[in-house]
């Protein structure tokens, strides 16, 4: 028993057999109907651009139209529900076109009756439910697929990439088509991720942690997640690369915060210690400087008075990161705060016979900067990339571009690079790899950046070279 009114919209341009067919209609006891005829193609087509109708039986003849236009007609103006196609006698070709077009069913008028008649209504509207609720999850789904932040794929067992959303060109900077002819495990640098990818038959990669290789050639940290999946005896592999680059940032960060915080602490206490019997040893070598008479004796007290500045000015270096913070932001640019840090540095470039390669972006941003702090942190980094590359082979590059939201500032270097085991360490207060350095510089250069709310990333390998990238909110 079917309690819901159905709208019909009946296409016959003979009223003989509409008068026929709607006799057939009141013969179904079980269903409640509302017809509307329609004897003409012109007034058939008005009826579905402006009207909505849950069934819809077309007769193949109609004039110098057929139903088979309708049928045509009624899917360009996406009309999702059952067609059913009248014809005069059984042409198989026209009842395949028709169902090839969207027909749900065809009937054949001389072999018409009630209990076909029902039998097919009930078919087609069973059959477009079902076509229906598949379309409107395969919408869902696909919104889902396409506004994931992930990186969401279909590949073959190959790491072919077959499917793909937008995401995906987001992360890695290929366009649509160049991902189109890229393998997933070319995307991926991680020592084990081939075998992990081989044996991906056997079991589900879940949350691999990997670096993902972008089109710049930038590593992003992402986890990996993949599984082979059987669509139609043909297995297929779903996967998805989720980018964790700022939280692992954030992560570094916070606890970056934390041991400056408590190296701070540290700092200004031992300072306070030390600078007050510092003060006391200092007065006390002036005091016995003015009472001695022999020149030979005051040797000796300039002597400590000296080493007492030295000792003053390193804990004026040491206290340095902790206050490098205390900055004012006034719009500025920043090419030419990265050009006076070049100038700044140039007699080091000069001795070590160091080529610096300048590549602004074209448009000269102008952003809050505090010039003077900003300028100590650029002429940091283009320091330690000097020390770290070889004379008369030293290539620095400085570039400057807009990515996104963001704008960056490129360093780098074909140095000698960073070793895996101290990349984490690199920003640590008085963390150094030179003989004679204190380990303030990157640790000040952070502070500094951190200031300026922006976030600086580096990427290294040995014997290759240095990049350090610092990335500035957009306005």
């Amino acid at each position: 028993m079917n309690s819901k009114l159905i709208s019909v919209l009946l296409v016959d341009d003979d009223e003989d057999d509409y008068f026929l067919t709607r006799e057939y209609f009141q013969d179904l006891v079980n269903w409640k109907f509302n017809i509307t005829w329609c004897s003409t193609y012109r007034d058939a087509v008005f009826q579905i651009k402006n009207n909505r109708y849950d069934l819809y039986l077309f007769d193949y003849l109609l004039g110098e139209n057929t139903g088979i236009d309708l049928i045509e007609e009624s899917c360009g103006v996406e009309c999702e529900e059952p067609i059913i196609l009248l014809t005069g006698k059984g042409d198989t070709k026209i009842a395949v076109e028709a169902l090839r077009l969207g027909a749900a069913d065809y009937l054949i008028k001389s072999e018409l009756d009630s209990e076909k008649l029902e039998r097919s209504i009930r078919y087609a509207l069973e059959r477009t439910s079902v076509l229906k609720a598949l379309k409107h999850s395969e919408r869902r789904y696909r919104r889902v697929f396409e506004e994931s932040n992930d990186f969401l794929f279909i590949s073959d067992l190959d790491g072919n990439i077959l499917d793909f959303n937008t995401s995906a060109c987001e992360l890695t900077g290929y366009s649509p088509d160049e991902i189109k002819l890229k393998r997933i495990p070319d995307l991926i640098e991680e020592p084990n991720f081939e075998a992990q990818w081989s044996g991906i038959r056997d079991r589900t990669i879940h949350d691999f942690e990997v670096r993902l290789v972008t089109k710049d050639s930038d590593k992003k940290y992402c986890l990996f997640s993949a599984s082979v999946e059987v669509d139609e005896q043909n297995l297929y592999v779903q996967g998805r690369i989720h980018d964790m680059t700022a939280r692992k940032q954030s992560e570094r960060e916070r606890l970056f915060s934390e041991k400056m915080a408590v190296t701070g602490r540290l700092v200004r206490m031992l300072a306070h210690e030390v600078r007050n019997p510092l003060t006391n040893v200092n007065l006390s070598a002036e005091q016995l400087e003015m009472e001695l008479v022999d020149e030979d004796q005051k040797f000796y007290t300039q002597i400590i008075k000296r080493n007492c500045n030295r000792i003053n000015d390193l804990i004026t270096q040491l206290l340095q990161p902790s206050s490098s913070a205390d900055i004012e932001l006034v719009e500025s640019s920043i090419n030419k705060v990265l050009d006076e840090a070049i100038a700044t540095a140039y007699d080091r470039v000069q001795l070590k016979r160091i080529q610096i390669v300048s590549q602004y972006s074209e448009e000269n941003f102008s952003l809050p900067l505090d010039t003077v702090s900003l300028q100590m942190a650029f002429l940091n980094l283009i320091t330690n990339a000097i020390e770290a590359m070889e004379e008369d082979k030293g290539i620095l590059r400085i570039s400057t571009r807009s990515l996104g939201d963001s704008f960056q500032v490129i360093f780098a270097d074909n140095g000698s690079g960073i070793s895996e085991e101290n990349m984490d360490k690199i920003f640590e207060p008085y963390f150094t790899g030179k003989n004679n350095g204190m380990g303030i510089g990157l640790a000040t250069t952070m502070s500094i950046i951190h200031a300026h709310h922006a976030r600086i990333d580096v990427q290294s390998e040995l014997g290759v070279g240095t990049s350090f990238t610092i990335s500035f909110p957009g306005k």
